[in-house]
């Protein structure tokens, strides 16, 4: 009889140059965002203060407020961009989780080994035809970083008969793992 498994992976998603430059963006827009809301605080309080109201200090108050929500604004959209990848072997089923700036937690997809046609590190040219020659029609990438290498690709058949692929960067511990619940199937890479 085979032991409990119950391993736990963080997986940090390497931030591409697309989203440095909606950082950027978010940046620049922040900055001319306060730029007009600063003068249309100080056109229309002056106006107002000179008119003998004093509904210039609201203006001004509430001018500041917009500018301090635009930042919050920008901070959350920035922070967003901060993604993680959870990968929780439980036996023989694999639950991937999506993280967003460590708070907020989103499910991806989740499989069993037992049902895996095929389950192989991508690099491995002699377990890897699959992956090469046969498109699949939904595909998940939750990798983190496909330059450190490691990134594994299992394929299962769907409830509507569709080839559904997911792309992840497990521990060799996990595949091992996992191993164990469709040897047939799973292939280690080499190290």
């Amino acid at each position: 009889m085979l032991e409990d498994v119950y391993l736990e992976y963080l997986v940090k998603k390497k931030k591409t140059g697309g989203q440095a430059a909606l950082v950027a963006l978010i940046c620049l827009l922040g900055i001319v965002l306060s730029f007009v809301f600063l003068a249309l605080t100080f056109v229309v309080g002056v106006s107002m203060q000179q008119a003998g109201t004093g509904i210039g200090q609201i203006v001004s108050f509430v001018g500041l407020l917009l500018i301090a929500a635009v930042w919050y604004g920008a901070y959350l959209l920035i922070t967003m961009q901060n993604v993680e990848y959870e990968y929780i072997l439980t036996n023989s089923e694999l639950d991937i989780d999506k993280i967003m700036s460590k708070k907020g937690r989103k499910p991806i997809v989740s499989f069993d080994f037992k049902d895996i046609t095929v389950c192989a590190a991508v690099e491995d040219n002699e377990h890897n035809g699959d992956y090469k020659n046969i498109k699949a029609d939904k595909v998940y990438d939750v990798v983190g970083d496909a330059s450190r290498g490691g990134v594994y690709f299992a394929d299962r058949i769907g409830e509507k008969g569709e080839r559904i692929r997911v792309l992840f960067q497990p521990t060799s511990k996990m595949i091992t793992s996992a191993k164990k619940y469709n040897h047939r199937n799973i292939f280690l890479m080499e190290e």
